[in-house]
């Protein structure tokens, strides 16, 4: 059985079995780790996939000598700090775009033009498939995450999150004009 360096070293000479082998010895404690940040098992794989993918494509510039396994885990790291980082603007932008606080420094007609856009906003929801306006309600007017929404629905996260993407779509779309 070939150590990680000399597995290294052949995944740097282009070697595609070492690459699986070395995969193979350390996809589950990626795997493991990711899950326990995500809290999903599509997300988890995804990411582990990712750092796979992004080891074989930097395979050249590796330094067999100088590897050692943390550099998985700190490529994992990364990885899940984006994958937060997307989820959260993500939901920032989408509150922004459909929640308007009404406050003093409104003028009537900013209030005016704010109940419109939210008799609108809600028109167009109401649009939208059921199941996608189902996910969408779940996740934006009662806070649900996107695992409360898989669960009481009964579908995959990755569902829920695409449903979500697809229903944001249609209505920057359709309120665009706005």
């Amino acid at each position: 059985m070939l150590s990680e360096v000399e597995l290294i070293a052949l995944i740097k000479a282009g070697d595609i079995n070492a690459f699986d082998e070395f995969y193979k010895r350390n996809w589950r404690a990626l795997y493991q780790t990711a899950y326990r940040s995500t809290g999903s098992s599509d997300d988890a794989k995804d990411l582990v996939q990712t750092v796979f993918i992004n080891l074989w494509n930097c395979r050249y510039s590796l330094q067999p000598d100088r590897y050692n396994a943390s550099y998985l885990f700190r490529s994992l790291k990364n990885s899940i700090i984006n994958f937060h980082k997307k989820d959260s603007v993500r939901k920032k932008s989408m509150d922004n775009l459909l929640y308007v606080e009404y406050g003093d420094q409104y003028t009537h007609e900013d209030n005016l033009i704010a109940k419109e856009l939210s008799v609108v906003i809600e028109g167009e929801i109401r649009e939208l498939p059921k199941k996608m306006q189902e996910v969408f309600i779940l996740s934006r007017q009662q806070n649900l995450s996107v695992n409360e929404i898989s669960e009481a629905l009964n579908i995959a996260p990755r569902t829920v999150k695409n449903q979500l993407s697809n229903a944001l779509k249609i209505l920057r779309t359709k309120l665009g004009i706005f």
